[in-house]
């Protein structure tokens, strides 16, 4: 019984101390590491969360897009690449149109399910172009697994982590451990089967 109550109170100490201090967001911000801002071949920015069926993007494909629209428009690469589900490159697309992207400097991978496939349609797309150097636009919290993938791939990777402190309230943070640790999942399951 003592046994129960102190894994209760420990169970009880992690919930407060991820809700309510900023933990979380300082795991989430170390996960990115460095950001490296230099000219490279090519930005990349990866698929997160889709389209809605009205062709909204979510709110952390849109960050990305714009994160890859601001480097394109601070010169840090002559083409902008996106990936993702086919809805979400389509309309990431039209966004950085209607910003002013032009539109040989867009270029779309084809879609792709997983950030494995992801690397994989990148690959196909930009070596055949000799493009090897990219800006890697990414979620801090899934840079780390992004960014081996996309070296096994084959090309030299610069992080450009989407900027954010993360969430202040105590329920966000709380799904951000969440996100944290499925991240997590999805990295040990890319390395007990070989992927990285």
């Amino acid at each position: 019984m003592r046994g129960l109550r102190l894994l209760g109170l420990a169970a009880l100490v992690v919930f407060a101390t991820m809700a309510f201090t900023p933990l979380a967001n300082y795991i989430n911000i170390r996960m990115a590491g460095v950001a490296r801002l230099e000219p490279s071949d090519a930005i990349v920015v990866l698929g997160r969360g889709g389209a809605d069926s009205d062709g909204i993007l979510t709110n952390r494909s849109l960050r990305r897009v714009v994160r890859g629209i601001d480097l394109y428009r601070q010169g840090f690469a002559p083409l902008l690449v996106f990936s993702g589900s086919l809805e979400e490159i389509r309309e990431r697309a039209n966004v950085a149109r209607a910003l002013g992207v032009p539109g040989p400097a867009i270029l779309s991978a084809p879609a792709a399910r997983t950030t494995r496939e992801e690397a994989e349609e990148v690959r196909k797309l930009l070596l055949p172009l000799v493009r090897k150097n990219v800006l890697l636009v990414s979620d801090p919290i899934d840079m780390p697994r992004a960014r081996a993938l996309m070296e096994r791939a084959g090309f030299t990777v610069r992080p450009a982590p989407t900027a954010a402190s993360g969430p202040s309230q105590p329920e966000a943070r709380l799904g951000l451990v969440r996100d944290l640790l499925i991240e997590l999942s999805a990295w040990t399951f890319y390395r007990v089967t070989g992927a990285l």
